[in-house]
């Protein structure tokens, strides 16, 4: 072969070669998939929101808006929603047969709500007036969140759509809470927004979620356990919950309401028949997180039921963060810790070092219930405690997990 000829194969055959992907920065990475930016974000809003709620309660620093709605709006619409978008937005299109959601449809939704919750902690040191302009800013990426889930239920086929269906249809009372939190400035709604938005808004999704999802790892992952759920569960609670949500807002106890929400989704995890000694770490935390639902309700019918013989026992937000901190927080870190790991490669799974995040996370539900139940034993020392366990916890949970949110 001619030295020319030797030149001219090698021309060809470089030309055929593939030239390098491009590279991608972190922050590209991090937008690369829904789950990855919500995290995050949700992780840093949640954090920031929870230190400056320690520092207002330590007198460090001071808020001109109430606790109750900083708190409540806060923790519901701008750290646990943003992990509701990033997990539904994975696992939606799963569920619906859809394609994944483009960058570009999910980008506003996260730029929207978390400009909106920079712009709620600078308002929330102005007054309780100016938040409603980030509430408005928020409500308009959430918005574009359920309509953004609505499109992928009304283009898929799938025959089965009802777990969907209750989802968008508690993130639908969501927009309506979101609304009464903005109403609340000059009509008094904040007891009517505060029910809808807590339990069937946030209380709904998570339990939702868990009908679906629990039982269905646990028939994967264990030999011989077979799924045996109630047909009409989902109903039996929200008619409860609606129920709760009234009486409440109309201040008359709600002991029937509660007593029925203890029943029934305690005879629900019964037949369920989770099988915790069988299930490796990552699905037994999880499998324990739905047991703090029935004992949030159960302490709701202790105060109820005391309140009716005229004796009341206070147990003041003891009921609310058992739920909240418990069975929410729990199930966060379960489930993020399930997607982030899933969806990089990895096997999901919980070593000593997750194990002990979620024993914490235990520990800080405790703390915060037994504050509410004898707050005369150092109730301010213990909310403090409890804020900076939840630093340290999702501090910690960042160590591991977070990195990976950059990764290409």
């Amino acid at each position: 072969m001619q030295p020319t000829e030797g030149l001219v194969v090698v021309v060809f055959v470089s030309s055929l070669t593939p030239p390098p992907p491009p590279k991608t920065t972190a922050l590209q990475n991090l937008q690369a998939q829904p789950h990855r930016i919500f995290f995050f974000a949700g992780v840093v809003q949640g954090v920031l929101f929870v230190s400056l709620l320690g520092l207002h309660y330590a007198g460090l620093i001071s808020l001109n808006a109430s606790v109750g709605l900083y708190h409540a709006y806060a923790m519901t619409f701008i750290v646990f929603t943003q992990f509701f978008a990033g997990f539904l937005l994975t696992t939606f299109p799963r569920y619906l047969s859809r394609p994944a959601p483009k960058q570009s449809e999910y980008m506003p939704v996260a730029w929207l709500i978390n400009g909106g919750g920079l712009l709620f902690i600078v308002c929330s040191f102005i007054s309780e007036l100016a938040l409603i302009a980030a509430m408005i800013v928020i409500l308009a990426g959430y918005i574009k969140l359920c309509l953004l889930l609505l499109d992928f239920q009304t283009k898929s086929t799938v025959t089965n759509k009802a777990d969907t269906t209750w989802m968008l249809r508690s993130f639908a009372l969501g927009a309506v809470g979101q609304v009464l939190f903005i109403t609340d400035t000059f009509a008094p709604t904040y007891a009517i927004a505060l029910g809808i938005s807590f339990y069937l808004y946030l209380f709904f999704i998570v339990l939702i979620v868990s009908q679906k999802m629990m039982p269905f790892f646990a028939s994967n992952s264990i030999v011989g356990y077979t799924i045996n759920k109630s047909k009409h569960f989902l109903l039996s609670v929200f008619i409860a919950l609606i129920a709760k949500v009234v009486l409440e807002a109309l201040s008359i106890n709600a002991f029937v309401a509660d007593s029925a929400l203890f029943g029934i989704i305690t005879y629900e995890l019964l037949k369920w028949r989770l099988p915790f000694k069988k299930s490796p770490p990552i699905l037994w935390v999880l499998f324990l997180s739905i047991w703090w639902t029935p004992i949030g309700f159960g302490l709701f019918v202790v105060q109820d039921f005391s309140s009716l013989l005229g004796h009341t026992i206070y147990l003041e937000k003891s009921p609310l963060h058992a739920l909240a901190l418990g069975y929410f927080t729990t199930v966060l870190i379960g489930f993020g810790t399930r997607v982030i790991l899933g969806h990089s490669g990895r096997t999901p799974k919980a070593d000593a070092y997750a194990i002990t995040l979620f024993g914490l996370i235990q520990i800080m539900a405790l703390i915060r219930i037994i504050a509410g139940i004898f707050p005369q034993f150092g109730y301010l020392h213990a909310v403090l405690t409890v804020a900076g366990l939840w630093i340290i916890i999702f501090g910690l949970w960042s160590k591991r997990y977070i990195h990976i949110l950059f990764e290409k």
